[in-house]
């Protein structure tokens, strides 16, 4: 007779996460149930021979399994960790440069004890980190740590987000200027906004190929995730141009979002503000009527 496999997966999985490992006494117990059943125990197996000075042929092969079964488990949960920690390293690697590899290492811990994995898709498993940071680092040098985790996360989901055909120039210059006034505009998948009190963009920045650090990191940013091609952008924005582009992604026509922006500031230059858009494919056409 031998144990189900069905309830050695239930009781290895249950075990996985926890540092407590009951599925050890289980297959302990459950082992000196199939030595019972064969023949090889009396029916007090299981709570006999966990009591001192009772040993037999059963109890050795038991406990066998289970420091086997304990091996096997501390090398599965490492190798999780280590696959988590690398997952976070991916789509973080801003925060992972600003913080070392010690205090990141044990970010990713106690991320992962809050945050369990909810998918096999390991890409999305720090969907939750820029909250979670905001709660877990405290100090006040470091309170932008949330928003540049933000804006990294914005980056990571950029790069898998679904393709998109952008108009040419020259089809958008044939749509008539009343027309576009009046319509709404499809927006690129990639395309995400981020606003922040902190200098986030330039932090990001300083840290990809002859960058520096910002010298006043307490700077507001308004910043626009793009992806014109294969790799996504930060495209830093005017504060009205973020008014604007959020209309936009809300579904609000073209004329509507140029009075969000000019409520802002009258001064408002849309002819450039809509080049940088057009030529980082943030807006792809017009949305069907």
């Amino acid at each position: 007779m031998r144990t189900p496999l069905e309830s050695l997966q239930r009781m290895f999985a249950e075990s996985l996460e926890g540092e407590q490992r009951p599925v050890l006494s289980q297959l302990q117990c459950t082992g000196r149930g199939v030595d019972y059943a064969e023949g090889r125990a009396d029916s007090s197996g299981c709570a006999a021979e966990q009591t001192p000075g009772v040993s037999g042929d059963g109890n050795g092969a038991a406990n066998e399994l289970a420091d086997n079964l304990r091996r096997r488990i501390d090398l599965y949960r490492s190798s999780i960790r280590a696959n988590q920690r690398t997952a976070l390293a991916s789509a973080y690697p801003v925060l992972l440069a600003l913080v070392g590899e010690d205090y990141f290492d044990a970010l990713s811990v106690v991320y992962a004890e809050a945050h369990p994995s909810q998918s096999g898709d390991l890409n999305r498993f720090g969907a939750a980190l820029p909250a979670f940071i905001e709660t877990y680092e405290q100090a006040p040098r470091f309170r932008y740590f949330a928003d540049l985790a933000c804006l990294e996360w914005s980056l990571h989901l950029a790069y898998f987000a679904a393709d998109a055909n952008a108009l040419t120039q020259v089809e958008w210059a044939a749509i008539r200027p009343e027309e576009l006034l009046e319509a709404k505009l499809a927006v690129h998948p990639a395309c995400a906004l981020i606003a922040s009190p902190y200098a986030i963009a330039e932090i990001w920045a300083a840290h990809q190929p002859g960058g520096s650090f910002p010298a006043n990191p307490e700077s507001p940013t308004h910043a626009l995730v793009v992806r014109p091609q294969w790799r996504p952008q930060i495209l830093v924005q005017c504060p009205a141009a973020h008014a604007a582009f959020d209309a936009l992604q809300r579904g609000a026509t073209l004329n509507d979002a140029l009075d969000s922006a000019f409520a802002i500031d009258a001064e408002f230059n849309f002819t450039s503000q809509w080049r940088a858009w057009i030529a980082a494919s943030a807006i792809t056409g017009l949305q069907p009527f």
